[in-house]
């Protein structure tokens, strides 16, 4: 039976999912999340693997291989889009980026709430992404993908705080679900950006 391996490393947050089925059959699901700030990369492989042994579930059976692509922390992103990238290659799968803001808004319908919401969550100090999804008992869509915005310019009202929710590699799995048919070829397996979200400027050349 087919599966979906999630990954979601783009907080301090490491959480990987296996989900086996459809979601209109879902034959099993386990998911592994650990708080391992800027550790990811040392432990996420062997997370990975336990699920594949707790469900006695084959690597070839996988397609696709989702995972959050942010926009997010910097370092972060690349290491979920570089494994998905990977075991894809190594399975034959397809890959499949989810973008974060999309996860805490499913997350917030699963939690009750509806309506027009903002999603906001932390960027560099000073700065926010922002994101704007409509919520309905039944499902979340983008209404604006996210901006980068001065944490000065925040909403006050009628938001969803990044910075409460933990990020679940179940949510992004499930969402993947919903959306085979965007689905992309292994090379495409690229994290989400916005504009003008760097901290570096451009150095000053000399005539």
């Amino acid at each position: 039976m087919t599966c979906v391996l999630a990954i979601d490393t783009t907080t301090d947050v490491c959480s990987v999912a296996l989900l086996r089925g459809s979601p209109a059959s879902r034959d099993g699901c386990l998911e592994h999340t650990r708080l391992l700030p800027k550790l990811h990369n040392q432990h996420v492989l062997a997370m990975i693997d336990g699920l594949f042994r707790a469900m006695d579930a084959a690597k070839r059976d996988v397609d696709p291989v989702a995972f959050g692509a942010g926009p997010g922390s910097f370092t972060g992103v690349r290491i979920g889009a570089a494994i998905a990238q990977g075991f894809a290659f190594g399975v034959g799968a397809e890959v499949l980026p989810v973008a974060s803001s999309a996860v805490l808004a499913e997350a917030a319908r699963l939690n009750g709430m509806r309506g027009t919401l903002v999603v906001r969550r932390p960027s560099r100090r000073g700065w926010h992404y922002q994101a704007r999804y409509r919520i309905t008992a039944k499902a979340v869509a983008s209404v604006q993908f996210d901006t980068l915005q001065p944490d000065s310019e925040a909403p006050r009202k009628n938001f969803v705080d990044g910075r409460r929710n933990a990020v679940s590699a179940r949510i992004v799995g499930e969402l993947a679900l919903r959306g085979t048919e965007q689905a992309l070829a292994p090379a495409l397996a690229l994290p989400f950006y916005v504009e003008g979200d760097t901290p570096w400027k451009p150095s000053v050349q000399a005539d």
